[in-house]
């Protein structure tokens, strides 16, 4: 399990959107996207905060082709904010994300565990589609999960 640690915003998400199967690379119903999924980025000075909310789940890619996480504890489908210099990109028809610094964070239908807390600060972002969003916090960490 992977925990990534520090942004703004507390609480715990409270929304769902749809997503598209875990595994787009074995269905046939939808197949990948030619383009990278979408992400809410955070701008470079935007101030980030050590946020205690932890959300367990998987990354996986919306109906809307957004990277957002599936939450292991209910269900839902919550969007996500990352800091500055996170990407994502299509590898063998799986989203995967990168951290700033260019290392694989996780792939599409991993489980991670996110720290960081909710903010109504991208309702308007097509990701959010108007629901609060979990902001990732900045440092990815090992939970030996």
């Amino acid at each position: 399990m992977l925990l990534l640690t520090g942004v703004a915003g507390c609480g715990s998400p409270t929304e769902t959107l749809p997503t598209t199967p875990a595994s787009r690379a074995t269905s046939t119903a939808t197949p990948a996207p030619a383009t990278p999924p979408r992400m809410i980025l955070r701008a470079k000075d935007d101030p980030t905060a050590a946020l205690l909310a932890a959300l367990p789940g998987a990354l996986v890619v919306t109906d809307t082709n957004c990277v957002a996480a599936k939450s292991s504890l209910d269900g839902r489908v919550v969007p996500l904010s990352w800091g500055y210099g996170w990407t994502a990109r299509i590898e063998n028809g799986k989203a995967v994300v990168y951290e700033p610094d260019g290392e694989v964070f996780a792939k599409e239908g991993e489980k991670v565990t996110l720290g960081g807390g909710t903010s109504g600060k991208y309702a308007d972002h097509p990701c959010a589609a108007g629901h609060q969003v979990f902001a990732v916090n900045n440092a990815a960490t090992d939970s030996g999960g």
